[in-house]
């Protein structure tokens, strides 16, 4: 299935990159997440810290319920729940929420329940029962606070370190190379971009340029409105280190007695590639016991080790991840 973004010559005068993380794009993509049957490997220890949270959060659990409700393990969601905009404030971005058109909300839920049949609270919604509405927006807040809120710093990095290299991208190989280098693109012509999808669609910007976003739980497939008639965007999943790997795995016992607490402790935190000094900073040691600890774990195929200038960059391999999370290397 392929998404095909038609450009106009003046689509490519105006394209954007969002400038921050939008909380509501990644907790819509993190509800994805919360529902897939096996989360990616970097996002393992999210999903292994968020069923600790969950346990003792009443509240979200409710919220979870309702907007998973809203938001299915795949495919469309409504376009309320991620206003149009440069949306990096919560409070702005519920407020925008609590304002959205009847017309909008009748079309967005038909949208998304148009193959299984919606709650009774999904119908009053659709009509624009402002009780219900602010009933969704109470239950985004919680969900944001159980789900991203924690992960935010770790959020706010990848996304970062993506734009930056997006950026520099841009700078020194143009557009054609930005939009063709985007995760999830099929093939790029300089008329049309192409990306996978969980339908086949086609959206024409028709001179209304495409704003790029970012996103730490976009996995899979790139995401953009069910409304062709919105502000054109392509959310995609941001490649910060190492695609966005995670450092908070948690660390098995097992492991600890294989390699011992600082070697494991080495292996996990290199889920983010790492120089020696990063890695000494990381676990509390001193440059030189890093540097052996490191070497040791490159000699048993754990890590591997790379120059960049005057230092060497560390990242465990997919063999060493394998015994972090407990699962066969891939073939």
């Amino acid at each position: 299935m392929t998404l095909r973004m038609v450009f106009d010559r003046q689509d490519l005068q105006r394209i954007r990159l969002a400038r921050k993380p939008d909380p509501l794009w990644e907790l819509m993509l993190g509800l994805h997440m919360t529902q897939a049957r096996r989360p990616p490997v970097p996002l393992v220890g999210w999903r292994q810290e968020l069923e600790r949270r969950f346990a003792g959060a009443h509240r979200g659990r409710v919220a979870m319920g309702l907007l998973q409700c809203l938001v299915p393990p795949r495919g469309p969601f409504p376009d309320f729940l991620t206003p149009p905009g440069p949306m990096s404030d919560l409070d702005a971005a519920c407020e925008a929420m609590l304002c959205t058109p009847r017309a909008s909300l009748t079309a967005d839920l038909a949208a998304v329940f148009a193959h299984r049949g919606p709650p009774p609270w999904a119908r009053s919604l659709a009509s624009g029962d402002g009780e219900i509405l602010g009933q969704v927006v109470r239950a985004v807040r919680d969900a944001y606070d159980l789900l991203v809120a924690p992960q935010w710093a770790q959020v706010r990095d990848i996304v970062n370190a993506d734009r930056v290299g997006r950026t520099r991208q841009l700078v020194e190989h143009g557009t054609g190379a930005l939009l063709a280098n985007l995760p999830g693109v099929l093939d790029w012509n300089g008329d049309v971009l192409c990306t996978r999808y969980p339908v086949d669609r086609t959206v024409r910007l028709g001179g209304r340029g495409l704003t790029l976003v970012p996103s730490y739980f976009c996995w899979d497939s790139p995401v953009t409105w069910i409304d062709d008639e919105l502000p054109p965007v392509l959310v995609y999943q941001a490649h910060g280190p190492k695609a966005g790997a995670r450092a908070d795995v948690l660390l098995p016992d097992r492991l600890t007695s294989l390699l011992g607490r600082t070697r494991a402790e080495c292996l996990r935190v290199l889920l983010v590639p790492r120089t020696t000094t990063e890695l000494a900073t990381s676990i509390g040691t001193s440059i030189g016991t890093a540097s052996r600890q490191a070497a040791i774990l490159r000699d048993t195929g754990l890590i591997t080790s790379d120059r960049r200038g005057t230092a060497v960059l560390h990242t465990t391999t997919p063999l060493g991840t394998a015994l972090l999370i407990g699962e066969p290397v891939d073939q």
